[in-house]
C-alpha cells in the first residue's frame, strides 16, 4: 500500500575500520545506495560474487565507464562465475577495459584481505544454470559471519548446515533473516 520503505536486495558490506577499506558481497541491482551507506558512495576495495543469478551480480554495471568508470576493482568468484563474465557481454567489456579485475576463488580456500580479514568460498547447492554457487565465511579479529544468499534444500547440502551455523558469530541465510 506505499506505506512501507522500499528495500534493497540483499548484499553485505564489510568496512575494516582501521583501514577504511570496504568490500562488498554481491553486486546487486540496488548497489549504488548499498554503497553509499556502506562506505558514503566510493567505490569498494572489492566485491564478493556469489552466483550468476541477475540479483547478484548485475550491479556489476555501476563500474562500467557509463557510471563509475573504476579501475581494476578485484571482483572474486569461482572460475565458472569468472568465466561467465569473461565471455557475456556486456560483463566482458568491464574485463577487457580493466574496469574490473576478475579473480578466480576455489571453494574451502580462505583469500587474506588486508586488516587480517579472510574471506572463505563455500559451495552452495542452487541452480546452477550459468555459474556455480557459493556463499562466504567471512572472518575478521573479532567475528565471523556466514552468507548465503541463495540455496537450494537445506538437506542437499554436503556438510550439515547447523554444523556450520555453530561455527560462527552471525549467520545470514536465505530466506531467514531473523535472530
Amino acid at each position: 500500500a506505499g506505506r512501507r520503505r522500499a528495500e534493497k536486495v540483499s548484499c553485505v558490506g564489510l568496512v575494516d575500520r582501521a583501514s577504511g577499506q570496504s568490500y562488498l558481497f554481491d553486486a546487486t541491482p540496488d548497489m549504488p545506495a548499498q554503497i553509499e551507506a556502506l562506505n558514503g558512495g566510493r567505490p569498494p576495495d572489492g566485491i564478493f560474487l556469489t552466483h550468476a543469478h541477475i540479483g547478484h551480480y548485475t550491479g556489476l554495471m555501476y563500474l562500467g565507464k557509463e557510471a563509475w568508470a573504476t579501475r581494476r576493482v578485484p571482483v572474486y568468484g569461482t572460475q565458472r562465475m569468472i568465466g561467465f563474465l569473461k565471455a557475456n557481454g556486456p560483463w566482458s567489456l568491464l574485463v577487457s577495459d580493466s574496469h574490473i579485475d576478475a579473480r578466480a576463488i576455489e571453494p574451502d580456500r580462505a583469500v587474506a584481505l588486508p586488516g587480517n580479514l579472510r574471506v572463505t568460498a563455500l559451495t552452495v547447492p542452487h541452480r546452477d544454470e550459468f555459474s556455480d554457487t557459493v556463499g562466504y565465511v567471512i572472518e575478521g579479529p573479532r567475528a565471523r559471519v556466514l552468507f548465503v544468499p541463495d540455496t537450494d534444500r537445506w538437506e542437499t547440502w554436503l556438510r550439515p548446515i547447523q554444523a556450520l551455523v555453530d561455527t560462527v558469530d552471525h549467520a545470514f541465510l536465505d530466506g531467514t533473516f531473523s535472530s
